[in-house]
């Protein structure tokens, strides 16, 4: 069996450690295994809050008459070319020497993945 990934928990309240390792021990499986059960089940718990907040807020727009959607939009450009007299959020900066910039793209074998890659490949996992 290949080693699994594991990272260090830093338990901020000691109370919830004897607890997790109480619950653990009571159903006769691992702390970590405990621990990726409530994770799962948060996170499945709270994607559909979310899915269902994005159909409510769907749903809502949908309602808009045509006078409130002018609105809207005049209120959002009316703040865009309000943002547009603020200074920039991301000042530039000195970039690195080519040389450097060449050292560390050929000390990657692979490029990273995007978070759009990695949250799939999550979710194909709990399936």
């Amino acid at each position: 069996m290949a080693p699994r990934a594991a990272f260090p928990l830093r338990w901020r309240n000691e109370k919830l450690r004897t607890l997790t390792a109480e619950v653990a021990a009571r159903l006769g499986i691992s702390q970590n295994e405990l621990i990726e059960q409530a994770i799962e089940h948060e996170v499945v718990a709270r994607g559909g809050m979310l899915s269902e907040d994005l159909r409510a807020a769907a749903d809502r727009l949908a309602e808009l008459t045509q006078e409130q959607h002018e609105r809207i939009q005049a209120r959002g450009l009316a703040r865009f070319v309000a943002g547009e007299g603020l200074p920039e959020p991301l000042q530039t900066g000195p970039m690195q020497p080519a040389a450097t910039v060449d050292r560390v793209a050929a000390d990657r074998s692979h490029p990273a993945p995007d978070v759009t890659t990695i949250y799939r490949s999550a979710r194909t996992g709990l399936a």
